[in-house]
């Protein structure tokens, strides 16, 4: 597997600072915005990804319906898609482990809603159909990519990219966007209700 490794604590902290500068936060900015869009709209966001991936899209879509939800007002629609361990294990062992993601948006998802893809390589085959059918059906496609973003990230229309080849770097920074996002949204929930966050 690819990658690349950090020997010390603060070389790996060294190395993820010099990469703020990098990251596109306008197209974080942007994310946000349409997860209160979506929010405002009653659409649903859908979010998956491999491995370490995997559990950062059950963090997102918990910070999007807990921490960014404001009292009094209801919680934004998001489903990880990564959550149903019977359907992905049936779906990869009768079908395709590179459908697990693309079925279930299928049978759910709308026009309108949102796909988000987060994967290191960007490559995965099973987030690059899901986006693809995203794309082709007319959801908003979000790709948190690593390393130069893959196919994923040239299919998204919001492409957050974490330009670095270490896998935990890659994989804390996405959680930060997620976090980010999360506080965004709740935000402007609490601007649209005339009350500080």
């Amino acid at each position: 597997m690819a990658g690349t490794t950090s020997p010390t604590a603060s070389a790996y902290f060294a190395e993820m600072q010099a990469l703020f500068e990098q990251i596109d936060c306008d197209a974080i900015d942007r994310y946000a915005k349409e997860l209160f869009k979506a929010w405002l709209e009653g659409r649903t966001v859908y979010v998956f990804g491999n491995g370490g991936s995997a559990y950062g899209a059950s963090h997102h879509v918990t910070d999007y319906i807990k921490t960014a939800r404001v009292e009094g007002e209801k919680a934004l629609r998001a489903v990880s898609l990564v959550d149903n361990l019977g359907l992905l294990t049936a779906l990869g062992n009768d079908i395709s482990y590179d459908d697990i993601f693309r079925y279930p948006l299928e049978a759910m998802a709308k026009a309108g809603d949102v796909s988000v893809a987060i994967s290191c390589s960007g490559n995965s085959g099973n987030v690059v159909k899901a986006l693809e059918w995203a794309k082709d059906n007319r959801l908003l496609t979000v790709a948190i990519t690593g390393f130069s973003g893959g196919k994923i990230g040239k299919i998204a229309d919001i492409h957050i990219n974490i330009p670095n080849e270490n896998y935990g770097i890659i994989e804390d920074l996405q959680l930060s966007v997620g976090h980010i996002a999360a506080q965004g949204l709740k935000s402007r929930v609490f601007e649209m209700n005339g009350v500080a966050s």
